[in-house]
């Protein structure tokens, strides 16, 4: 199986941001990179993976029901944001959680192709709930990520990064303003403090 290795280090170069990319389109292009730089990925979608060999799944892939294939990361979390109409201060606590996750993975983890979009989905989600009281609802991430992934996977990563992450979801208002600093976005006092 190939790979598509990403992994410029670490940290993020911000001197490799281009100098026009500003304010929330640098927290976007920030969180492609991290997500794209988390792990080792196939090159090949899911559904590839399972039309490869033979067998009934091949034999029947034209009446399976498969899902839609995956956008560009770019285009995905772009479009995600925009239809949930996400706050600059949950997708910095989303990048938060998605370095949180770092930390805590082999640097020899692997993924299938569809693994950042899924870490995304799930960091998403929680930064979401840890922001409010009435957060979205997985149906609506499921309509935002365009029928991709069920609400069944969704709820599945979501426990999945709980247990990754330890249960281990505040993140203080300081925290959130020094990553969004770092990140050369200004977060007010106001909207960096979780309800």
């Amino acid at each position: 199986m190939s790979t598509a290795i990403a992994t410029p280090g670490p940290r993020m170069d911000l001197g490799s941001v281009p100098p026009s990319v500003s304010g929330e389109s640098r927290l976007l292009y920030t969180t492609v990179w991290s997500l794209k730089s988390l792990m080792r990925t196939s090159d090949r979608q899911p559904q590839q993976l399972c039309q490869t060999g033979g067998g009934m799944r091949s034999n029947f892939a034209h009446i399976i029901h498969q899902p839609p294939l995956l956008p560009s990361i770019e285009a995905f979390i772009g479009s995600v944001t925009a239809s949930l109409k996400i706050k600059m201060a949950v997708l910095v606590t989303a990048l938060i959680y998605v370095e949180r996750l770092r930390k805590h993975l082999p640097k020899t983890a692997t993924g299938s192709m569809d693994t950042p979009y899924r870490i995304f989905l799930a960091s998403l989600l929680l930064a979401d709930k840890f922001w409010s009281d009435h957060s979205v609802q997985i149906k609506y991430l499921v309509a935002a990520a365009g029928g991709v992934f069920s609400m069944r996977e969704i709820a599945a990563m979501e426990r999945a990064l709980l247990k990754l992450l330890k249960f281990n979801l505040y993140v203080s208002a300081d925290e959130i303003r020094t990553h969004a600093l770092k990140l050369g976005i200004c977060i007010d006092e106001s909207v960096a403090a979780p309800a």
